[in-house]
């Protein structure tokens, strides 16, 4: 499930975590189900909606093992550079609501002179948005970190590879949970092991 998923992705990595969402439905539901966990484990739990943007990234950059819950205005502008923030998950691709009134007129005009709204208007922009989302990670050269994307239409449908081919070169794992949540650990384990390696300087 999304729930069992992200809890233990966000263990593997011990918070400093943005979980980013395409609806508040689903933000506000995972995070009620998931805070008492993440608190348990000494996490500290963040939800987008319970006060002002800048006064929650305030408190998310200097609080310890923080995690994020966030949609649509975290995926873009948003900076948090160093080790507060070491692990972006996205739950799913970001497509817009087709519902929304500027999307609809967009889609109805493409459709009406004979396009395809959806490959040239829908999908581009949910590219465009996945990228965003990706960027929150790296902000500066000394920044690492992981992102999770849990949706598999990545994967599974033929647009998925646009998403794939938009994102920065880096190092992918892809399968089953516990070999992802596996190679997570080991990420970090070797990036904290060599953080904290004494440096031996040459006479």
């Amino acid at each position: 499930s999304l729930r069992a998923t992200v809890l233990r992705l966000l263990r593997a990595t011990h918070g400093s975590a943005f979980v980013l969402f395409t609806s508040y439905g689903l933000l506000r539901t995972l995070a009620k189900e998931l805070g008492p966990d993440l608190e348990a484990d000494g996490m500290n739990v963040f939800v987008q909606g319970t006060e002002q943007r800048d006064a929650l990234l305030k408190r998310f950059r200097t609080a310890s093992h923080a995690v994020l819950f966030g949609t649509d205005s975290f995926w873009a502008g948003v900076d948090v550079v160093g080790e507060a923030l070491q692990s972006v998950i996205i739950t799913k691709l970001p497509f817009r609501v087709p519902t929304e009134p500027i999307v609809e007129a967009r889609v109805e005009y493409i459709d009406r002179h004979g396009g395809n709204a959806f490959l040239e208007y829908t999908v581009p922009l949910a590219v465009i948005k996945l990228r965003q989302g990706f960027g929150r990670l790296i902000r500066s050269r000394t920044d690492y970190g992981v992102v999770a994307i849990l949706d598999r239409r990545v994967l599974d449908k033929y647009y998925g590879k646009w998403f794939l081919e938009s994102l920065p070169e880096c190092a992918d794992a892809v399968g089953p949970l516990d070999e992802v949540e596996a190679k997570v650990k080991a990420f970090f384990d070797g990036k904290r092991a060599a953080t904290a390696a004494p440096r031996i300087r040459r006479r």
